[in-house]
């Protein structure tokens, strides 16, 4: 009789498309190594006006009330541990029944969650599958927050040692251990390829100027707000521009509508949604985009000239700060600075020495590294490499 393979359960909420992002890439580390996976959309097993909460609202509070929201987030960096864990406590009821019933269901032997509603209620629920089942948290930012330390969670995985030695200097009573191993990327962003190879797949002419803007899989950030800037210029060269619109159908026609108005000066690409991500990364000269974590993590595994253009406030404007101490990105806030921040990446050296300092930061094996410790703690190191 064969033998069930191990099982991971994997958890995020589509908030953006980040959290899912780095749960597929656990999840590709995973089926390497012999593993069947299961994933979990925290926003699918909570009641409609919770999910308008978290997804819409919570769009337009930033909007509107930018300032709130980035003092609250920062609230839950700063707080006390044990203050962090009373209201970790609360917060893990949010969906708690639902997740908890499809835990019990697939009954993993681990648990990785990229976010942290799935986190608190998945390590409240571990008391109903197996005492012994790994519970790991994955921060997909470059900072860690106290209210992600839950009792049932076995070990965190941070971004970076940097911003894990800051946080434990601030926060000595935390005891679950943090490993450094970085946020996860798919394996497609870590396949080497030239840039002329990548051009040359998108139909790209090898010799154009090519800026690439991104918002992530749902199109968010200032996408068209930036390719009117950009094309409003004359950079001395035409340039040719790729917009990502990701699944936003509406701004995809808004772009589609500003090619036909520059087309005498400058090319610009629509793009829906699209899997070609890494390989529009690897053919820029230039990238432009919000500061998600897991984007930041995806261009720095590639090794792209980064902007990162109006960043949200709270994970983001820290994602930024972070990179700037390292000067892995140049941060535009207005139009003005975004041409500026342009045309020196695209036309000047300190393109490549943005693109290498970024580069030093990424951690391309993390989703390999985290997928080995699994392996290792819950008793399955023979699985590794099963189906590579």
């Amino acid at each position: 009789m064969t033998e069930s393979p191990p099982k991971v359960l994997l958890a995020y909420a589509s908030v953006g498309s980040g959290h899912e992002q780095a749960a597929r890439a656990l999840g590709e580390a995973f089926t390497k190594r012999g593993w069947s996976t299961a994933y979990i959309d925290f926003l699918d097993e909570v009641p409609a006006p919770m999910r308008f909460v978290m997804r819409d609202a919570y769009l337009q509070l930033i909007k509107v009330l930018p300032l709130a929201y980035d003092l609250a987030f920062k609230r839950t960096v700063s707080a006390d541990v044990r203050e962090a864990e009373r209201t970790s406590l609360i917060l893990s009821t949010m969906g708690y029944q639902k997740l908890r019933d499809v835990a019990v269901h697939e009954s993993p032997d681990a648990i990785i969650s990229t976010n942290l509603f799935p986190t608190l209620a998945l390590a409240r629920a571990k008391r109903h599958i197996h005492r012994e089942t790994l519970m790991v948290n994955c921060f997909t930012d470059y900072i860690l927050q106290t209210l992600y330390f839950s009792k049932g969670v076995d070990w965190h995985v941070s971004a970076n040692e940097e911003v894990t030695s800051e946080f434990l200097v601030a926060h000595r009573r935390v005891r679950q251990p943090i490993r450094p191993f970085g946020i996860p990327v798919r394996s497609a962003f870590t396949c080497h390829r030239t840039r002329a190879e990548a051009r040359g797949i998108l139909n790209v002419p090898r010799q154009a100027h090519l800026a690439v803007i991104m918002g992530g899989g749902l199109g968010l950030g200032h996408i068209l707000e930036a390719c009117d800037a950009i094309t409003s210029k004359d950079f001395g060269d035409p340039l040719t521009v790729a917009a990502l619109c990701g699944s936003n159908t509406t701004l995809r026609g808004q772009v589609q509508d500003l090619a036909v108005a520059r087309s005498s000066r400058h090319t610009i690409i629509p793009v829906g949604w699209t899997d070609q991500a890494p390989v529009w990364m690897q053919a820029a000269d230039v990238l432009v985009s919000k500061a998600g974590g897991v984007t930041i993590a995806e261009a720095a595994a590639v090794g792209v000239p980064l902007v990162t253009y109006q960043p949200l406030p709270g994970q983001e404007s820290v994602n930024v700060q972070f990179l700037m101490r390292h000067e892995a990105t140049c941060s535009a806030e207005t139009t003005d600075q975004l041409l500026s921040a342009v045309e020196e990446l695209m036309f000047t050296a300190r393109g490549p020495r943005i693109a290498e300092n970024l580069r030093n930061l990424g951690k391309p094996t993390a989703a390999d590294d985290v997928a080995d410790c699994v392996c290792r703690e819950s008793g399955y190191p023979g699985t590794k490499g099963a189906a590579s």
